[in-house]
């Protein structure tokens, strides 16, 4: 019971302590000390860091959150050396930063640990620090400012004396700033009124507490006399009263030499602006100039403006607001053009549609616009305009008698007629005897020329015409005179008057009933024919199957016994022999592979796969697996390196890089290793996006007018002596590559290699390949 008091009542001595109190024993291992554990934690400590019942677990896993590392590290130097040690560790605690001093002190084997927040002390610092610097970098910029500007930056004391004086400043007096500075006015060169004019400013800033600013010229002592503009502000302090009056004094010489220039070049603008306002309206045509990026109607003549149909109230507008149906017209495109790109433009019988009269109408000009430039900058434009409306209304008018007749001679046929501009009523120009006689308007004439099963094809047809000013065509069917059913060709042709709207109809039809019994037929002769062909293609595709897996046994036993043969001869054969056996060997083997060719050719189209991802760069890996013996043979190096995955037939996509790469090893130049090098990228046609694969060789190439020939069945382009295969490898990659989707393109230079470009789609939109 006492030794349980006595432990209580340290338990509330160490738990009221201000600081953390914690004692720890070490944790031996095989390889020495690994860890503590906590003997003692006090209530401070488990606040601190948002922990609790942390007596007897491991230092470790009580502080796993806050890197319980370095704390390890720090108290086992401390028991180890048994020296102590002070320390301070930031950690994060509930989102926050939290400072800490860690004192260790060994004592009777156990490790005594006094940990203290110092979070608020750190703050504070940092806070200072951060202050310090903040003003020392103000100050720095302060320097840096009033040295390097070109303005005089001063300060005055109640005494009329310089207190400061900026770098600009003391070189005008030709003084260092310990010869000036404490100094007035007089002693830095004033002159009296000068020095008397500033010292009764200054007593005026201070009683009124209000800046003042003049100008005032005197001598500078490098550049001679110079006008100067400058301000006088009071300096408050924090009682509110003025302490200092700051001064700063800009050198305008230049600037008032410039308003002087200024105004003399303005004379001269006004006087030249006054005699082109006198050419505009002295000249005979309508002529405006704009200016400004608004294109702001600055001057304007008469001509102009009763071609506007407007008074002299819109000077000073922007055109498109006097005139705003010119918007999205191909007048004020032009109009654009010259302004932004200086693109002048003449152009005659333009046409305008504005409102001059209270109405929209149809007006033509000749027009001529031309940028005006200053200082190499376009400020605006001039604009010349004749109104040709009259002759191109007279001239449109004999164009529309031309195309009357014109679509009566195009139009003619076994039926002529004409419709009202809504087709609601027909009149029959010419008869041929094809259609039955009428000679007064017809209102239900499609009742009457156009069978029931075609009328509703007709009327979508008219709707359209109407509504797009086109040409009216359809072939359909029609009862002849003679009773029968008969097919029949209607051209109808639209006759608009100068303001573009739908006023009549010029129409003709032909007897096509003939051509359409033979194209019936012809139809139905096709039809048999490509069933025909079908099953021509399909025996033919079922004989090459069939004939080269029959094909095969001959030839094997043709390989087989020709071994034998040269086994049981060997050593008893001459030169010559051997020569024929080896013939022998080449004719079979490339019997073989043309019969395994024409197998692959023939299935190529026979046999739909479903499409799956495939990754190009596993394809070719099996591809220099398999092809292992060859490239060793010839020392070929195959080199890629992110090749798409995308959709296809797994089959069919390696057999298509099989062959190009084969291809390549085969057509290897001699005694040159063979290198190929696959890339690829990713493009964006019509919205789809495909990959683009290149296939790089450096064999013997080819002339540059086979690259197409080289993708035919059979086709060889070298001697089967000097280089073996079939003609199909390349005709086999084409079918896989369409089959796909895509396309296979090849160039190539004797001697220089070969390059085949595939492009391929990633996603397949058949289900079937």
């Amino acid at each position: 019971m006492e030794l349980t008091a006595t432990n209580d009542f340290f338990d509330t001595i160490f738990n009221s302590a201000a600081n953390g109190l914690m004692a720890l024993r070490p944790l031996y291992s095989q390889n020495g000390l690994e860890d503590f554990e906590i003997v003692f934690c006090n209530t401070r400590i488990e606040k601190y860091f948002d922990i609790e019942g942390s007596k007897k677990q491991s230092l470790s896993d009580v502080f796993n959150r806050y890197d319980s590392g370095v704390l390890l590290e720090k108290f086992t130097e401390t028991l180890v050396n048994r020296i102590n040690s002070t320390f301070e560790i930031s950690f994060e605690i509930r989102e926050q930063l939290h400072w800490f001093r860690f004192t260790a002190e060994e004592k009777n084997g156990l490790l005594i640990v006094t940990i203290e927040d110092i979070t608020e002390y750190k703050t504070k610092r940092n806070n200072l620090i951060a202050a310090l610097t903040t003003i020392e970098k103000q100050e720095r910029f302060y320097n840096s400012i009033t040295n390097t500007t070109p303005d005089l930056v001063y300060v005055f004391d109640l005494d009329y004396k310089f207190t400061y004086a900026n770098k600009a400043l003391l070189t005008m007096w030709g003084k260092s700033a310990q010869d000036a500075i404490g100094k007035g006015l007089r002693e830095n060169g004033y002159e009296e009124w000068h020095a008397l004019m500033h010292e009764r400013e200054i007593d005026e800033v201070i009683s009124t507490k209000k800046m003042i600013r003049g100008t005032v010229s005197f001598p500078h002592a490098e550049l001679g006399r110079r006008i100067y503009d400058y301000i006088f502000a009071p300096v408050f302090n924090k009682q509110g009263d003025v302490e200092a009056i700051a001064g700063t004094t800009r050198d305008i010489t230049e600037i008032k030499q410039a308003e002087e220039q200024q105004l003399l070049a303005k004379k001269k603008i006004e006087e030249s602006e006054s005699r082109l306002k006198l050419m505009i309206h002295q000249t005979p045509s309508a002529t405006l100039v704009l200016m400004g990026a608004d294109l702001v109607i600055e001057q304007i003549n008469k001509q102009m403006l009763n071609l506007i149909g407007r008074g002299e109230e819109i000077i000073g507008m922007p055109l498109i607001d006097v005139l705003p149906e010119l918007k999205g017209q191909y007048v004020w495109e032009q109009v654009q053009n010259v302004y932004n790109k200086g693109i002048p433009f003449d152009q005659t019988e333009v046409l305008v549609q504005h409102n001059r009269t209270g109405e929209m109408r149809d007006y033509y000009y000749n027009l001529a616009y031309r940028p005006l430039v200053e200082d190499e900058k376009i400020t605006g434009m001039i604009q010349v305009a004749v109104d040709v409306t009259e002759q191109v209304s007279a001239r449109k008018k004999m164009e529309e008698s031309e195309n009357r007749f014109r679509a009566l001679v195009n139009a003619s046929s076994d039926f002529v007629f004409s419709m009202n501009a809504d087709w609601t009523e027909m009149r029959s120009l010419e008869m041929s005897g094809f259609y039955a006689d009428t000679v007064e308007p017809v209102s239900n004439w499609i009742n009457t020329y156009v069978h029931p099963d075609d009328q509703e094809t007709a009327l979508n047809l008219i709707s359209e015409a109407i509504n797009t000013k086109s040409i009216f065509e359809m072939e359909h069917r029609v009862l002849k005179t003679d009773g029968t059913l008969g097919w029949t060709f209607s051209r109808v042709v639209p006759i608009v008057d100068h303001q573009n709207a739908i006023i009549e109809w010029f129409g003709a039809s032909s007897d096509i009933t003939s051509q359409k019994t033979v194209t019936e037929k012809l139809e139905i002769l096709v039809n048999e024919r490509t069933r025909e062909l079908q099953r021509s293609n399909e025996d033919l595709q079922q004989f090459a199957h069939v004939a080269s897996h029959d094909l095969k046994e001959p030839v094997r036993k043709i390989k087989t016994f020709i071994s034998r043969l040269e086994d049981n001869l060997d050593g008893k054969l001459d030169e010559s022999a051997k020569k024929y056996i080896e013939r022998i060997h080449i004719a079979s083997d490339r019997m073989f592979n043309m019969i395994e060719g024409v197998l692959a050719y023939s299935k190529i189209n026979a046999d739909q796969q479903k499409p799956t991802l495939v990754d190009l760069n596993e394809v070719l890996k099996n591809i220099e697996t398999d092809l292992e013996i060859s490239l060793q043979k010839t020392g070929g190096e195959i080199h890629y390196d992110h090749l798409p995955v995308l959709e296809g037939a797994q089959v069919l996509l390696y057999q298509l890089f099989y062959n190009l790469i084969n291809n390549s090893i085969k057509f290897a130049k001699i005694d040159v290793p063979v290198q190929i090098k696959l890339s690829s990228k990713i493009i964006k046609e019509k919205n789809k996006k495909r990959a683009v694969i290149t296939i790089e060789d450096n064999g013997i190439g080819f002339e540059e007018s086979q690259s197409e020939k080289i993708f035919e069945t059979f086709t060889r382009l070298n001697s089967k002596d000097t280089y073996e295969g079939t003609g199909l490898g390349l005709s086999l990659c084409k079918k896989i590559v369409e089959r796909h989707g895509g396309t296979i393109t090849a160039l190539g230079s004797p001697l220089k290699g070969t390059i085949f470009t595939i492009v391929l789609p990633l996603t397949q939109e058949e289900n079937d390949i």
